[in-house]
Order: C-alpha cells, then structure tokens, then sequence
C-alpha cells in the first residue's frame, strides 16, 4: 500500500475540510483550547498567506493564547488575545472563534461586509475592533430573526456577495 491508501479515509475526509473543522471545533471548544496542528487547520482553512507567520507561534504560545481567548466574555479582549499570535488578524481571530461555536461567531470577510453595505446595514469599510463588534450584533441580530446560527448567515452573506458579482461579470458580456 501506498501513502494515499494508507490514509484514504483521511484524504476523503479532507477533501470537505470545512465540514472536518466544524465536527472538530466541538471537540476543541469542550477541550478549551488549540493545540499547533488544530490552530494551523482553521488559520490556513482561513488564509493560506500567512501560512510562515502562523508557524512562527510556538505550541505552548497557542494554547495559552487560545485558552485565554476562549475563557474571554469581553469580545474586543477575545478578537486582541487571538490577534498576539503571528499571522493572525482580525478574520482569522474570527474564524477561529467561529469553528469553535458557530452559533455566536461568524467568520468577518470583506465579502461579507461588501453585503452589509449593499443592504445598507452599514456604512464602514475597513475591518478594525470597533468594526467587528458592529458586524457581530448585525449578524447576531439577523441570526436571531430567521432562528439561524451567525456562521449561516454569514455564509449567505458571502453567497449574496458572489451572486452579485457573478452578475456584474455576465454583465459585462452582454
């Protein structure tokens, strides 16, 4: 057997990755924490980019920072402790949060604020701490009326994002 047959469970297992964090993220958020490997699954689901600046973090600087985090009520004080590790900014603090409960925290993506603006629930562009605890009651708000979880609706928004520009492009065509 080969390498791919030794771990083809895995493999097909990967192949939906986001599906593999999501069952995972239960697992973590009981657990409190993030170990290397975990943290590195969700920030390079997130953005492969900083992929070096992530591995910078040491194992014992991502559990602590991690465990703070998710022990954290404040949520500016969550989005900064995520934000001390190497590579990782605001919507990858957010994704983290948001495999960890997707109930209550959506992944921030400028897709998704691009929706906000095009439905006029905001005005802002750029992505600070004071930007994220606005998207967060928005979608929170959203999530709450239509009786869905944040990370559903930001995943609508980021389809309605998509669909528009699908559009624009077509457009271009015709």
């Amino acid at each position: 057997m080969n390498e791919f047959e030794n771990k083809l469970e895995k493999y097909i297992d990967y192949y939906d990755l986001e599906k593999h964090l999501f069952l995972n993220g239960k697992i973590w958020a009981r657990k409190g924490w993030l170990s290397k490997p975990e943290f590195l699954e969700i920030c390079l689901w997130k953005s492969r980019r900083p992929k070096k600046l992530y591995e910078q973090n040491s194992e014992k600087k991502i559990i602590r920072i991690t465990k703070k985090s998710f022990l954290e009520k404040d949520e500016i004080k969550k989005i900064e402790f995520l934000t001390e590790l190497h590579g990782v900014s605001i919507p990858t603090a957010s994704a983290i949060l948001c495999i960890i409960n997707p109930e209550d925290y959506p992944v921030i993506d400028v897709r998704c604020v691009e929706s906000l603006q095009d439905i006029n629930l905001i005005t802002w562009e750029k992505i600070n701490l004071t930007n994220w605890l606005d998207y967060l009651k928005i979608v929170r708000e959203i999530a709450k009326k239509y009786n869905k979880s944040t990370r559903e609706i930001e995943k609508g928004l980021f389809a309605f994002n998509r669909i528009k520009l699908d559009k624009e492009f077509r457009n271009l065509y015709k």
